[in-house]
């Protein structure tokens, strides 16, 4: 029951942890979300921490997790620290009282995910991994088209993310813990693959492993019920489309580059499927030999020429604009703002259980990714007995 002293409609206060590239991104975002105000920001250096504060015109910034948590005023808060930090961050904010949305990946592997999603259940508080890809309007279009059956049965997802970035073990992409394609854009694609098809049966990866130990370059294929597949790419070495094309009996949508950030998807629904009996046969032998008569006509031919143009567009689809300002955060912040007024301690669009099954495919991923990497001889002396 909702209470006088918290009102529907009452202001979320927030705090961020964290001053990195991706927490500069979600606090401009704050601008866009009614109801909703960054009050503080923590960092482990209170001039990192004031820097910030200063650029998105912060209230308050302090120096630790500790001295941002004793803030009674901030109700939740924005764990945007790498991802090898978010478990003990997540249950640190967790014990302080705090509602948590958590920057992607949500842990390092399944134990980790499911320690956090323990205490934060436990303790009754809120909590969410910030895929904020499920936000994003295009995506939840999409969602709709195939929950309404507009291209039929899924069959087939395809979808790369890949971008070059420069290597070398300083860099947090190749560096241990927590680097890796896998991990940072992997990620992305299975927790939209199975936000669409369910949790998957059957699960294959692979990789190729480079100098510092991490995954450069990752392959998953996931099988889910009724025969769908997903077929799956990452990489940190090379730029690819970027954008995910989804498949079904009737038709297929495309979640243009970036994809998990789109601003579009195309649309094409193959209105007229070939009439087939129950057996799988054609309806009719002489309707049959009748089509392939009137496909073999010079005067089909021709027209058929002429309108190929208009045909090549038409397969190609409808292209339905989704654009908003900003980068694309505000929509994950409205729905932990909204949760939070209506007292849930969970997203319906990302349950923690998503999270937890996700991060079990990724530990199933990873125990095919066996890296086979020499052992370094280079400073070795070989001594002869």
């Amino acid at each position: 029951m909702v209470t006088m002293t918290q009102p529907v409609n009452r202001v979320i206060r927030w705090g961020i942890w964290g001053t990195g590239g991706i927490a500069h991104l979600v606090a401009s975002d704050f601008r866009l979300v009614k109801g909703a105000v960054l009050q503080a920001v923590g960092s482990r250096s209170i001039g990192r921490a004031r820097q910030f504060a200063s650029q998105h015109g912060v209230q308050k910034s302090y120096e630790g997790l500790e001295a941002l948590l004793n803030d009674a005023e901030i109700e939740v808060v924005y764990v945007a620290t790498p991802n090898y930090r978010h478990l003990d961050d997540s249950l640190s904010c967790i014990q302080a009282g705090k509602a948590v949305l958590c920057e992607k990946a949500f842990a390092l592997n399944l134990n980790q995910a499911r320690q956090i999603v323990e205490a934060a259940r436990q303790r009754g508080g809120f909590c969410m991994e910030a895929m904020w890809t499920r936000f994003i309007p295009a995506v939840i279009e999409a969602k709709r088209l195939i929950d309404a059956g507009s291209i039929g049965s899924v069959r087939l997802i395809q979808g790369n993310f890949a971008y070059s970035v420069p290597a070398g073990p300083d860099s947090r992409f190749f560096a241990k813990p927590g680097g890796g394609a896998l991990l940072d854009r992997g990620v992305y694609l299975i927790s939209l693959a199975q936000h669409l098809l369910g949790v998957p049966q059957s699960i294959r990866g692979t990789s190729s492993t480079g100098e510092t130990g991490v995954d450069e370059q990752s392959a998953y294929q996931l099988g889910f019920a009724g025969g769908a597949l997903a077929d799956l790419s990452a990489s940190l070495r090379v730029r690819g489309t970027n954008e995910v094309v989804i498949l079904g009996e009737r038709g297929m949508l495309r979640l243009c580059e970036p994809f998990y950030c789109t601003h579009r998807l195309v649309y094409r629904s193959d209105a007229f499927p070939r009439a087939m009996t129950q057996d799988g046969s054609s309806s009719s032998q002489g309707m049959s030999r009748f089509i392939r008569a009137v496909k073999e006509a010079s005067a089909t031919k021709y027209t058929r020429r002429r309108l190929s143009p208009l045909v090549d567009a038409l397969r190609r689809g409808k292209v339905l604009g989704f654009p908003f300002p900003g980068n694309g955060y505000q929509f994950e912040l409205r729905e932990v703002s909204h949760c939070l007024r209506e007292h849930r301690t969970e997203s319906t669009i990302m349950p923690l259980d998503d999270s937890i099954e996700v991060m079990r495919t990724m530990d199933a991923i990873r125990d095919q990714m066996l890296p086979v990497i020499p052992p370094d001889t280079s400073n070795v002396t070989l001594t002869r007995s």
